[in-house]
């Protein structure tokens, strides 16, 4: 069995000969915010915070009910360690880009600034009078549901208006981003979400997956895809720590 040290230093190793690194993350990433994954979301809350209907109605009711099973977490606990390692490597030109399947903005308030959300997020609202579009993290953090400066019409999250559907801008930025990749980080998340950017990876690209347990991943490996093996994110933010990934501006 290879040892844990080795493949962190094979995968850094990867880190730093690719020139082109996007990052695939999802719903692993935010868990210790206290934001749940699938397997353990509120069903009750889940249809509330769906629910356009009761946005339209009942704003109040709706905010509350939405702050305390999603928006709490993603304001007063998050982002987490792993939203901001992601950050920092972008920040020092060691990170292209990174694809999410998560609708937390939790990427964007750690800092990163190349990010496809490609189910659309809370950072993104239109308005349910004049259409008006507006594109920002901390709109739903200011106590109550956010209202159109223009009209003053009601503001409705892309996750909500389309059902999760796929927001189609970052649809492209992600296929185009990890079409030019040399080295993808498969982070937090559990398969490749059918052929939305896994199809476009270049057959040369190296693969490293960052999971905790199996995945979907794991029928998909060849000689370019190997698995860090950790208890869990957090064990392994411990063990690579700050020095695992050098500050080191690329060229």
């Amino acid at each position: 069995m290879i040892h844990m040290d080795d493949q962190l230093k094979t995968l850094q190793s990867w880190i730093n000969e690719s020139s082109y690194t996007v990052a695939v993350t999802g719903a692993g990433v935010s868990v210790t915010a206290g934001i749940p994954d699938m397997q353990h979301m509120n069903i009750v809350s889940t249809l509330q915070m769906m629910s356009e209907t009761i946005l339209k109605a009942a704003p109040g009711r709706y905010y509350k009910g939405v702050y305390k099973g999603f928006l709490k977490a993603v304001y007063e606990n998050g982002p987490t360690e792993t939203h901001r390692k992601l950050a920092q490597l972008e920040s020092v030109g060691k990170l292209q880009g990174i694809i999410t399947t998560n609708i937390d903005c939790l990427h964007s308030i750690a800092g990163s600034e190349n990010v496809a959300e490609i189910q659309g997020s809370f950072a993104k609202n239109t308005c349910l009078s004049c259409g008006k579009q507006y594109d920002d993290p901390y709109l739903w953090s200011h106590g109550n549901c956010p209202k159109c400066p223009e009209c003053g019409g009601s503001l409705s999250v892309y996750p909500v208006r389309h059902r999760v559907g796929l927001y189609q801008p970052d649809v492209i930025r992600a296929r185009e981003w990890i079409s030019r990749a040399e080295l993808v980080l498969v982070i937090g998340t559990n398969g490749p979400y059918g052929g939305v950017y896994y199809d476009y990876i270049r057959p040369s690209a190296r693969i490293a997956q960052i999971n905790p347990r199996s995945t979907a991943f794991d029928t998909l490996m060849t000689w370019r895809v190997f698995r860090v093996l950790c208890f869990s994110m957090a064990a392994f933010q411990d063990r690579v720590h700050i020095s695992f990934f050098p500050l080191v501006a690329s060229s």
